[in-house]
């Protein structure tokens, strides 16, 4: 592999290959040519570069995402595409496609899709904490007003967590109880919600900003319909594990507020379950270097918001 490696379980790609150039070129249209590449922060699983294409004298930014041959990862860009297809044109702030190559027959065997630019940047040191919440509660609460075709999400079918019998507690833990209790509370059939359509991946790693409005939502991997309590449970775990309990507590009581709605306590516990010993890892490498990462305090951070999920059980 010369154009990249792995480190830290991430793709760390050096330079978009010559093969992959010649490819981007020739999908802007004739007399295309790339000028600059610059390698986005962040990717865990893929290898993003900002391009610059020069076309009879005018400069465009696309940006390109590929997969490491022999990952076995050419699905996930496949669903990625698709689901890109069934957001287009929802009115939500979204990257177009410009060209794909799953099979990487065109770029030297890397799966590939080449994108539009969003404008903006993640957005790790708010200002103003309440306002960034805010933005993030109406976006979501905006994605599951959609009445998009999507899967119906099966929750002991998920990847992230094994039959409930492989529930562990973390070795961070500083109350097992709260733990295994909650454990217990996912033995029980998951409870009847209304199914909305989901992003499945709503971190705020996957939000672009500008100006303190969202100009981007990124990472289209895993779209289906379900109980929107996972959706917003999914980046409470986030905030809770990178910034405190009260940031993600504040994150659903402007939603339920804005929504109108009541989050469903199972479906977020499920969610925020999703934490595990290998989570820290992939934090680190997903914030790659934009946000201090406590790892420690991480475990118990989350474990604060489960134990505050059990409570609204009753």
């Amino acid at each position: 592999m010369t154009d990249g490696d792995w480190r830290d379980g991430g793709f760390r790609q050096r330079r978009p290959s010559v093969e992959t150039l010649a490819w981007v070129a020739a999908s802007m249209g004739r007399g295309s040519r790339v000028v600059g590449h610059r390698r986005l922060t962040g990717g865990v699983c893929s290898a993003v570069h900002r391009l610059t294409v020069e076309r009879r004298g005018i400069r465009t930014f696309v940006v390109l995402r590929q997969y490491p041959g022999g990952l076995g990862l050419r699905e996930s860009l496949a669903k990625e595409i698709a689901n890109l297809g069934v957001v287009a044109g929802s009115g939500l702030p979204v990257p177009g496609i410009l060209a794909t190559d799953v099979a990487g027959a065109s770029t030297g065997g890397a799966p590939s899709l080449l994108m539009t630019r969003l404008q903006g940047h993640v957005d790790l040191h708010p200002a103003e904490p309440r306002s960034w919440l805010t933005r993030i509660a109406e976006t979501a609460v905006f994605l599951h007003s959609l009445d998009l075709p999507a899967k119906t999400f099966r929750p002991w079918t998920d990847s992230w967590i094994a039959p409930l019998d492989g529930l562990q507690v973390p070795a961070g833990a500083r109350k097992s109880a709260v733990w295994k209790t909650a454990f217990g509370v996912m033995a029980a059939p998951p409870p009847q919600d209304t199914a909305v359509f989901l992003h499945c991946d709503l971190l705020p790693v996957n939000v672009l900003w500008s100006r303190g409005r969202i100009t981007g939502l990124t990472d289209w991997n895993s779209i289906h319909r379900g109980a929107r309590a996972m959706d917003v449970g999914h980046c409470r775990r986030y905030l809770a594990a990178l910034y405190s309990p009260e940031w993600s507590e504040q994150l659903r009581s402007l939603y339920e507020s804005i929504a109108g709605v009541t989050l469903d306590p199972w479906w977020d516990l499920y969610a925020l379950l999703h934490h595990d010993d290998s989570q820290p890892k992939w934090i680190r490498g997903q914030v790659a270097g934009r946000h201090p990462v406590d790892v420690p305090g991480m475990t118990s951070r989350i474990e604060v918001a489960i134990e505050t999920a059990l409570r609204r059980l009753g």
